[in-house]
Order: structure tokens, then C-alpha cells, then sequence
């Protein structure tokens, strides 16, 4: 349950939203929609660390890369979390993330390869839920001259074209949330390579 998805618990305030109550408990499990391939807004970032994509994926496992993210005004962090079917970390695996604030999504495992790993959050339960249908993570592990490059797409689907406005004044907070963790997972990642 430690790898790092983050796909996981971005709360996109959507202006003009109020937000719903806290729930008392993690929402059921529903029917995930159909893996969108169009229509996203995303956020994008990269970094490039002095090691193996086999080396990068193990400290990903020892050091995930949600413990890098710092909260900003709209995007709370993932505090606990809990696998409700299937097998951690493989395809199909379901789990539910309690936000810092309370709120709860629930996301899936699409893909999980050496060089490649793709996730969809579905369930909102907060004010995310009113404008995005589902979030579309990919993480790519691309070899490069002395380590691999990390790179990290959000891709946001918004529930219509009204909403979309909402969420795409969201998306530059969103971008600057993901490059922040990214940043400081990498310089982790960085000293421990210099140390071998």
C-alpha cells in the first residue's frame, strides 16, 4: 500500500462549489467509469534520478512518493488508506484515501510495469466529485545517461464543459502540487544514490 500514487488525494476545490459534508466513513465501492483516453486537462512534471529504473522502483517502495507532497490551499494530502479488493500493487487492486481534510477518494491499479504505471481515481467525496468524473495518473520510468527520468502526467477529466472552466483554473495549483513532490522525492532519491 506504500506505492506512490497520488493519484490519490488531490482535492481540486471547484470555485463556485460549496463543499459537501465530511463523511463518517470511506465510501462503497462502485463501478469505476470506463478509462477515459480524451477530453483530459493535465498537469505535467519531471525529474531525473541517478539511478536505475530497477533501483528508483524499489525506494519508491521503501520511500513513496505521497510522503513528498505538501498540501496547498486546495489540495489536501492522503493520510491513511485501505485496499477493499484485489491485491496490492497489481492491476485491478482498489483502495480508498482518506484526505487530510476528511474527504475520501477511492482509486484503481491499470497498469503496473517495470517501466510504466498507470492509475484512475473515481470516487470524490468532495467538492472534486461535482466537476471531475476521473483522474487518469501515469508514471513513466524512461532510461537516460546516468539514471532515469521520472516523468508524472495528471490527466483530469471534468464532468462537462461548464465544469471544465471551474477545473482548469485548478490546474496550475494542481501542476505546482505534483512538480513540489516530485522535486523533493527526487532529491531523496539523488542523495541516496550519491551515497552508494
Amino acid at each position: 500500500m506504500r506505492l506512490p500514487l497520488l493519484a490519490v488525494g488531490l482535492a481540486i476545490i471547484l470555485a463556485g462549489c460549496s463543499e459537501p459534508s465530511i463523511p463518517t466513513e470511506p465510501p462503497k465501492l462502485t463501478d469505476p467509469p470506463e478509462v477515459a483516453t480524451s477530453g483530459f486537462l493535465t498537469a505535467y512534471t519531471e525529474q531525473t534520478i541517478s539511478m536505475s529504473i530497477a533501483d528508483l522502483r524499489a525506494f519508491m517502495k521503501e520511500q513513496p512518493l505521497t510522503s513528498f507532497l505538501e498540501p496547498t490551499e486546495n489540495i489536501a494530502n492522503p493520510v491513511d488508506g485501505k485496499v477493499i479488493q484485489g491485491e496490492w500493487p497489481n492491476p485491478d487492486a482498489y483502495r480508498w484515501l482518506q484526505l487530510s481534510d476528511g474527504h475520501y477518494i477511492i482509486e484503481r491499479i491499470l497498469e503496473n510495469e517495470g517501466d510504466f504505471f498507470k492509475y484512475q481515481v473515481f470516487v470524490f467525496t468532495n467538492a472534486t466529485g461535482q466537476g471531475v468524473e476521473q483522474i487518469v495518473g501515469e508514471q513513466r520510468f524512461v532510461p537516460v545517461d546516468g539514471g532515469t527520468r521520472f516523468e508524472w502526467t495528471y490527466n483530469v477529466l471534468p464532468t462537462n464543459f461548464v465544469t471544465r472552466q471551474f477545473v482548469r483554473r485548478s490546474m496550475d495549483e494542481l501542476e505546482t502540487y505534483i512538480s513540489g513532490g516530485l522535486e523533493g522525492f527526487a532529491a531523496a532519491a539523488n542523495a541516496v544514490a550519491a551515497e552508494e
